[in-house]
């Protein structure tokens, strides 16, 4: 079989290069040639060369030593020579600093002088020639040059130069852990959006893909996987930081290519530029625009011209807030769309879901960083920023040979953690201040049990109550900025819902501390039924209440503060049996509102009100037809973390109280975390009326996790010796259950294994077995 290929083998590309070298510059010696090489253009260096000898030319710079004394347009032998090639040899020889450029197809050869193109008399230059023009290059005016980088960029070295804008402005983005920018040198966690846009970018009909999500949930992250991880993608993709394109997206990339090539381009040099890059057709150029400035006409002109004028070629992937995604795709009227809107698709996303969040915790791991098992059940850790933020410190600094162990869960430190990080807000925090406030006076008015049920899971309040305590112009501003959007209840109301929880948690939580000591001097029973009450209502509940004591605590005083703590002992977790004609109502999230009705031996009837499907009936055994209640007095106490409070006991010792308080709540005979919304894979056992979380859930409950902080730490008034013993003597499963979880965690960490495996070998383990229930 005979096979036969358009390009020549190396050996005799390399032939020819020689060849016409030995006849342009006869006599002269130590030349060598580079048919790859790099060029720096402004502060970034190029690659360039032969790659495209195959569709009829190589560029090839000569040198003599470490000068470049030739750049060589070798074309096929065949193929005439034209203006281009003219153009293109002059573009190289001007950024590599060579004084000639000699073009041939192998019959025809023509040589000339770069910094003006007058072609040279004769087709060869001998060594005293090649001395007099390499002395003459170099008082050479470089007047050319901008034209050359503009030629170039926009051909040959096109795709280098949009790699090197990406990664420019990839690599301004990103710091430490607590440097503050975007991205964390190296962290970064693929996602499903990432996946969803490639496949909509290989083979959907839209031009345009809107990546809409909250704010903060990586949607500059998931550009930056796109951007970092198409190598084997039929495309280019140039990121832009979007936030710097309030004059417009031509003026930003000419101030880039000004940064990074010293190539002076006006914003219609860098239009001339792109729509270039992206009528070629070799490959598609994307351009993905990250954080995209709201309300910037100049921007929304520019967007509708590209998607008119650019050719078929090029796509554009646009990030916004979901707040903005109507003013993107409608008119004003709200009817009609606009062009954008009629050329694009919407890619939705949100915070870590279970199988992202499990390669976050590797990619965690890689870098230095262990989350506690548990972390899994946390759901503020899947919010991305918080899960960042929420590891800095411990990231930071951290050696490449040690491996830190992070927290399983935030707790009431997540409010600490969000408002350091939105401590820049500036009026707008006095506005979500003021919003808490609304809040907290709609939540305790009569509702529809729909919104009753749905408040739980969302921060939301009525229109008509936040224009009572808020103005027109911050309720926009608020809106605008990511922090609230507007939306429909289950009772027909508009509401403003609060877009990031972990924040306005803080402010709520300071009302409710800032309320909390006048209420406690009247009655501390009153108080602590009042605070269960607010925050059983409410998203975060159980985080918000701890830390609204934890806050109030100077302005209560140690009397006060027991006094309230007591009162929500009072209030401990209990079971209530369900029986025949017992009616509720639940809110599942792929049914909405259901009504649930007990019938006789057993029978749940379900019937949602969404869906107007028949009646479900479902067996249940009659032991489990339960309820939970009185649980979020609990719920509260086991999230405080409160280790600073110690008193005298009758004995003259001191006591902490934090210390007797978790051995209180440790023999709770529920599970004692509030109920969420994603819980796969989450397992509790039920013996003799106890429910315990399994052991391979690891630390899923505050409390366990308060425990382990209890252990681990030197605590003032606390023997942990003598606590583990009597946690293990007190002949109680769930706190024994308990004990053995924190213990477990314990005897993983270095430094403190050998003496946690053996409380476990001299308390836990005769404590379990000698319960006679659970051998």
């Amino acid at each position: 079989m005979t096979i036969t290929t358009t390009q020549p083998p190396e050996a005799e590309f390399e032939a020819r290069i020689d060849a016409t070298l030995e006849r342009v510059f006869p006599g002269v010696t130590q030349l060598r040639h580079q048919s790859r090489f790099k060029l720096r253009v402004g502060r970034t260096v190029l690659e360039a060369g032969a790659a495209n000898y195959v569709e009829g030319h190589a560029d090839i710079i000569v040198y003599r030593g470490d000068v470049a004394v030739a750049v060589l347009e070798l074309k096929r032998e065949g193929l005439a020579l034209t203006a281009d090639d003219e153009a293109q040899g002059r573009s190289y020889a001007l950024l590599a600093q060579a004084p000639i450029v000699v073009i041939t197809n192998g019959t025809d050869t023509r040589i000339y002088q770069t910094h003006d193109m007058k072609r040279l008399s004769g087709a060869t230059v001998d060594e005293v020639e090649l001395a007099r023009r390499i002395e003459a290059a170099a008082t050479a005016a470089q007047s050319g040059v901008t034209s050359a980088v503009s030629k170039l960029l926009g051909t040959d070295l096109g795709q280098s130069a949009v790699a090197a804008i990406t990664s420019g402005e990839l690599e301004e983005l990103t710091g430490d852990w607590n440097s503050g920018e975007r991205f964390v040198d190296r962290f970064l966690v693929p996602r499903q959006a990432t996946r969803d846009l490639r496949t909509a970018l290989r083979s959907g009909p839209h031009k345009v893909l809107l990546l809409a999500g909250p704010p903060l949930s990586g949607k500059s992250s998931v550009l930056r996987e796109l951007a970092l991880k198409s190598h084997d993608e039929p495309w280019n993709i140039l990121f832009i930081e979007g936030g710097s394109c309030s004059e417009g997206l031509f003026r930003r990339l000419a101030n880039v290519l000004a940064m990074q090539f010293g190539w002076p381009a006006t914003p219609d040099e860098s239009r001339v530029w792109l729509r270039q890059l992206a009528s070629q057709s070799q490959r598609t150029l994307i351009l993905c625009l990250d954080s995209l400035p709201t309300a910037n006409p100049a921007m929304a002109s520019e967007l509708d011209e590209m998607l008119t004028t650019f050719g078929e070629r090029m796509r554009i992937v646009v990030a916004v807030d979901e707040n903005d995604v109507d003013g993107l795709t409608l008119k004003p009227n709200g009817r009609e769309r606009t062009r954008l809107g009629r050329h694009s698709g919407l890619v939705k996303f949100g915070n870590y879901d279970d199988d992202e969040f499990e390669v976050a915790k590797r990619e965690l791991w890689a870098l230095g960083g262990g989350l506690v098992d548990g972390a899994q059940y946390a759901p503020e850790l899947r919010a991305p920023w918080v899960l960042r933020a929420a590891v800095a410190s411990g990231m930071h600094g951290n050696p490449p040979e040690k491996v830190v162990m992070l927290p399983p869960l935030l707790g009431a430190e997540m409010f600490e953690v969000a408002d350091e990080r939105f401590d820049s807000l500036g009026e707008l925090r006095d506005d979500f201040r003021r919003l808490a406030v609304a809040y907290l006076e709609d939540l305790n008015t009569h509702r529809h049990h729909g919104d009753v049920l749905a408040a739980m899971y969302l921060f939301s309040i009525r229109q008509e109550v936040v224009k009572e305590h808020i103005e027109r112009d911050a309720i926009r501003d608020l809106t605008r900025a990511g922090l609230i959007r507007r939306g429909k209840a289950f009772s027909g109301d508009t509401v403003y819902v609060v877009r990031v929880p972990e924040l306005f948690g803080f402010e709520v939580a300071a009302r409710l501390a800032a309320l909390l000591p006048r209420r406690v001097s009247k009655s501390a029973d009153d108080a602590a039924k009042w605070i269960i009450q607010t925050c059983a209502r409410m998203p975060l509940g159980d985080a918000i209440g701890a830390r609204a004591i934890s806050r109030a605590i100077h302005d209560l005083g140690s009397a006060g503060y027991l006094v309230l703590i007591n009162g929500l002992l009072k209030q401990p977790s209990s079971r209530q049996q369900l029986g025949a004609g017992a009616r509720m109502v639940t809110l599942m999230p792929d049914h909405g509102l259901v009504d649930i009705e007990v019938g006789d031996n057993g029978t749940l009837t379900l019937r949602s009100r969404a869906k107007n499907g028949a009646p479900v009936q479902v067996e249940v055994d009659d032991e489990d037809l339960t309820t939970t209640t009185s649980m979020d007095g609990w719920l509260i106490l086991s999230q405080m973390r409160e280790f600073r409070l110690a008193f005298v006991d009758n004995e003259e010792e001191l006591s902490n109280v934090a210390a007797t308080l978790l051995l209180e709540l440790g023999t709770c005979p529920m599970v004692l975390r509030r109920p969420s919304r994603n819980l796969e894979g989450f397992h509790s056992h039920e013996i003799d009326g106890a429910e315990m979380s399994c052991f391979r859930n690891g630390i899923a409950e505050p409390v366990v996790w308060a425990m382990s902080e209890l252990l681990l730490h030197d605590i003032q008034g606390v023997d942990r010796d003598a606590w583990v013993q009597a946690a293990a003597a007190s002949d109680c499963p769930p706190l024994i259950h308990r004990l053995g979880l924190a213990l477990t965690h314990i005897a993983r960490l270095q430094g403190k294994s050998e003496w946690a495996t053996d409380m476990m070998e001299r308390f836990y383990r005769p404590a379990w077995s000698a319960l006679p229930s659970f051998h």
